[in-house]
């Protein structure tokens, strides 16, 4: 992983990032409250500055150009991006993962999804069926970021003039750079070996661990940190 990310990941808050008063609507489908600064990083070692959001329809990173809301067309190039505030996503397969701590070969992080069966369950806003308000107002950009861009200021008006969009929530795991499970029991064990699983439920025993404290992920990540020096974690 890119060693400012692992910089980074050392200055952020771990328990805090569990809190999440903040909840997106179907008008501002958005990972945070408001856009904010940030530097991206892509996988070729470039950065840039922008301020940011995540579209949590298609997982895409959009920026404010002006008053406007554009699609960063080049998603699938970012690594990672680190926020003014210190939060920082990393991006693995098509999810943003929102670091919360960082041993030597592990993230701890949350990802946020839509829930699009919720979604299209019930009614819309203003009694328009589900379906056809989550058209208009989370459909926003095609895949290529060719149709126009929205207002900044007109999304911010109607932000909370809609229902609130569900999502689905998940602790996960980012091990070694390469492999992204859930941080569960039975996730980290699709990652083990029948002999490692035998090591592993008993060390759950030992340390009582306990799936949503964060300092028990923390000895499930070291745990796996021992596997990955010594070369003995298949992924």
């Amino acid at each position: 992983m890119k060693k400012f990310v692992s910089i980074a990941l050392f200055i952020c808050a771990t328990i805090a990032g569990y809190a999440r008063e903040y909840e997106p609507t179907e008008g501002w489908p958005y990972m945070f409250q408001d856009f904010k600064p940030a530097i991206v990083y892509y996988n070729d070692g470039k950065a840039e500055s922008a301020n940011i959001n995540v579209h949590l329809i298609k997982n895409d990173l959009h920026f404010t150009d002006n008053d406007k809301i554009m699609l960063a067309h080049d998603g699938n190039k970012i690594d990672s991006v680190v926020c003014e505030d210190q939060t920082v996503l990393i991006r693995r397969g098509n999810l943003y993962v929102t670091c919360l701590h960082k041993t030597d070969y592990v993230v701890i992080g949350t990802t946020c999804q839509c829930d699009f069966n919720a979604l299209n369950d019930g009614s819309g806003a203003y009694g328009s069926p589900t379906t056809t308000a989550s058209t208009q107002n989370v459909a926003s950009f095609n895949d290529h970021g060719n149709m126009a861009a929205l207002r900044y200021k007109e999304m911010t008006q109607n932000k909370y003039n809609t229902r609130t969009l569900p999502t689905i929530n998940r602790t996960v795991m980012v091990v070694n750079d390469r492999a992204i499970c859930q941080a569960n029991k039975r996730g980290v064990n699709e990652l083990l070996t029948s002999d490692q699983k035998k090591a592993f439920n008993k060390y759950i025993k030992e340390n009582k661990i306990k799936w949503k404290d964060i300092n028990s992920l923390i000895l499930v990540a070291k745990f796996l940190d021992e596997y990955i020096k010594a070369d003995e974690l298949l992924l």
